[in-house]
């Protein structure tokens, strides 16, 4: 292979890589990245003879000076500095290549790749971002000596040096030569990426995270998706149901068995009291209320009850607006991942108009939180004022008489307000017809002309139709918008929820026997209810493959935060402790010498750049909670996870404490009605965990100890001396 060529073929390779960084994170404006991959394509087609002439070299010198001046002006203009900064970038690269000449020229592409790279870093890092670092990586080392080879070629040509036959060197004979390079050359310069990549991996691994982007830019453009909106309009409503996007991800409790290939979950997300008539939904009220959060926890309806309520693991793809998608039944989440990197604060949670809830954030990046669902045996009572209930019966001026008439003819004989419902949502799903393109849209009253006139139309029209026709009935209702769906990942094992999943259903306001809540129908026919059905294509495995390896990626590397790496750095030092125990015991007590500095050699460079952080834990582990809020949070934290320890225990001892019932008291109550000494040892332990839950008396790590032995013996029934976690009781 021709060494000229080859050198050509790799500084491409490394430019290209460094461009697509940054044009396939996506931040970029539209028009930009067609230009830039459009600019890309044309220079890497540019011929030598071009970039020989005198058109190349103006070419070099103006253009970047006119881009320069663009750039300014669209800064003026309010454009972000970032993204300018990105672009110029990217622009000079391809005018670079474009214009080439030289081993010097060649080292500035290789420069402006690694910029790149690093920009690629703030403005997403992706899967996308991570296939071109590896690429960038296995190549560069190649490309590294064959322009230093150049280099010191046209160097030697520069300075009068001579071949051995006595004539100067010959500079385009020596590019073109085949014997300079082979293939065995080029496998060798790959190989040197080994033990780069390694090197990477070690440094981001062990390098402290901080939350900070590069030079505060972080771009302020939110890489949201549109979902949904504040209003909805039935003849404006797009065509979702062939986009493929992913929306959320979820993971549902361990189940024994093969997972099923589909899951239909709903998954609430906003809802609508108001109908202004022409097919038009719009919020009566905005107001919003922050919710209370402990810790990462925060309660919807209920503090979560880990041993009966159900879990779902989620991520939530950035949407705009910020809402938070909920299974129905949901009483209480847990953040998962913050979104302050450097704080590990998860953002503030507020509940909107008919029970939506949003976050207060600005995220670019996946949100996680578990979803705590109450079991189907607890009713989730929701009482309204009369007030709220004239909201959910109110109808526009002008409504239809015939619609009224036909509610009242669907729900004849109906004794009770949930009967009519069903009724009303038996007859729209089995008497009309299921269609994404609805011939009602454009007319004055849509709803109208869809009940008598259509009668087909996609899921606004018939949630929309079973709402009014509840209200005309005399029962409050009101409409909502989500998500039904989750099909299996065939590689990551969890379930997909997709842009085209997007529904409308209707909460009815139900009363059951004095306790009012909100019940939900789905008046859709099945074929607009469901999720599209997935098709094992080749296409489709391929899409899950990769969408299994950017979740992934997201999790571990884009995810990989400070709690991440203390994690980790935790694990590799146990396991080269147990590693160095085990190597004690098998050579009876004593560890030879060399195996002794081997090992510490490994622990050393293993750990060198977390000495800081490994540090900074011990000493807060080590250290008494202070008396900040965080102290006061962990401490209470601690002792919830003891009393549900001692709580476990005394019901494995048939002792169970109805949830009405506080914990010392129900101690006493078991004092009073046993009188031994196992219910005497459960009162003083409640009393310990109130005076640090509630009272502000922490437990000292030794405290905590004693309390979980205690608990333990208890557990197996064995009378427990005094002291310990007792003793301060």
């Amino acid at each position: 292979m021709k060494f000229g060529l080859t050198h050509r073929v790799l500084t491409s390779a490394l430019a290209a890589l460094g461009v697509l960084a940054i044009v396939l994170s996506g931040a970029l404006p539209r028009v930009s990245t067609v230009l830039l991959l459009v600019g890309l394509a044309g220079a890497m087609l540019a011929t030598e003879k071009f970039q020989q002439s005198t058109a190349a070299r103006y070419a070099a010198a103006i253009i970047p000076s006119v881009l320069l001046g663009v750039e300014f002006l669209r800064l003026i203009g309010g454009a972000n500095l970032l993204d300018l900064a990105v672009e110029f970038a990217a622009a000079l690269q391809i005018v670079r290549v474009a214009t080439r000449r030289g081993a010097m020229h060649d080292q500035q592409v290789i420069l402006l790749a690694l910029l790149h790279l690093v920009a690629g870093t703030v403005l997403g890092g992706g899967i996308a971002y991570g296939f071109c670092l590896v690429g960038f990586l296995v190549l560069a080392p190649g490309a590294l000596v064959l322009s230093h080879l150049r280099r010191e070629v046209e160097g030697n040509y520069r300075q009068g040096a001579r071949d051995r036959t006595g004539l100067p060197v010959d500079v385009p004979r020596i590019l073109r030569s085949r014997r300079v390079i082979g293939p065995g050359f080029l496998a060798l310069t790959c190989l040197l990426s080994l033990p780069i990549i390694v090197f990477t991996a070690a440094m981001f691994i062990l390098f402290p995270r901080v939350g900070l982007s590069l030079l505060l830019l972080q771009s302020q453009q939110s890489k949201r998706m549109i979902g949904f909106s504040d209003r909805i309009d039935l003849a404006q409503v797009g065509t979702l149901r062939e986009d493929p996007t992913v929306v959320i991800r979820f993971r549902p409790p361990q189940v024994e068995g093969k997972l099923p290939e589909q899951m239909i979950l709903r998954l609430r997300g906003t809802a609508f009291d108001e109908y202004q008539g022409g097919g038009q939904w719009a919020r009566s009220t905005n107001e919003r209320v922050p919710l209370h959060r402990l810790g990462p926890d925060v309660a919807l309806v209920r503090p979560a009850d880990p041993a009966r309520d159900g879990l779902l693991k989620m991520e939530l793809e950035p949407l705009d607006p910020t809402v938070i998608f909920l299974p129905a039944r949901t009483v209480a989440i847990r953040w998962t991942n913050g979104m302050d990197q450097g704080a590990h604060r998860p953002p503030p949670l507020v509940r909107g108009p008919e029970g939506t809830y949003r976050y207060e954030a600005a995220p670019d990046r996946v949100l996680r939180y578990d979803a705590y669902v109450a079991p189907s045996t607890e009713w989730v009572e929701e009482p309204i004022s009369m007030r709220d209930r004239d909201r959910y019966l109110q109808l526009p001026k002008g409504f239809p008489a015939r619609v009224r008439a036909m509610a009242l003819d669907w729900t004849a004989g109906a004794t009770t307000d949930e009967e009519r419902a069903q009724r009303i949502a038996r007859r729209l799903s089995t008497q009309y017809q299921y269609t994404l393109t609805p011939p009602s849209g454009k007319e004055a009253n849509p709803i109208d002309h869809f009940l008598f006139e259509s009668r087909a139309g996609h899921c606004e029209y018939f949630s929309t139709a079973m709402v009014l026709l509840l209200r005309a009935a005399n029962v409050p209702a009101r409409n909502v918008n989500g998500f039904v769906g989750g099909t299996l990942n065939r590689f990551g094992g969890f379930y997909t929820v997709r842009q085209r999943d997007a529904h409308s259903w209707v909460e009815a306001w139900i009363d059951r026997g004095g306790r009012g809540g909100w019940v939900t129908f789905d008046p859709t026919p099945a074929a607009g209810a469901q999720p599209v059905a997935p098709r094992a294509t080749f296409l489709s495995i391929l899409r899950d493959a990769l969408e299994a390896v950017s979740q992934n990626w997201d999790n571990y590397v884009v995810g990989y935060d400070l709690q991440k790496q203390i994690t980790v750095i935790d694990k590799v030092r146990r396991a080269l402790d147990r590693a160095r125990r085990d190597g004690s015991r098998a050579d009876g007590g004593a560890v030879a010498p060399a195996r002794t500095k081997a090992i510490g050699g490994v622990v050393v460079l293993a750990l060198a750049g977390a000495a800081g952080v490994i540090l900074w834990r011990r000493r807060r582990s080590s250290a008494p909670p202070d008396d900040g809020a965080a102290g006061r949070a962990r401490q209470q934290r601690i002792a919830t996870e003891l009393w549900l320890s001692l709580e476990e225990a005394l019901a494995a001892r048939g002792a169970t404490r109805p949830r009405n019932v506080p914990p010392v008291r129900f101690t006493e109550q078991l004092v009073a009605a046993r009188k031994d000494a196992l219910a005497e040892e459960a009162y003083v332990l409640a009393c310990r965990y109130a005076q640090a839950r509630f009272g502000g008396v922490p437990l000292t790590p030794e405290e905590q100890r004693e309390f979980a032995r205690r608990v333990a013996l208890l557990r197996r029934g064995t009378e427990v001396s005094s002291g310990g976690a007792g003793a301060s009781a």
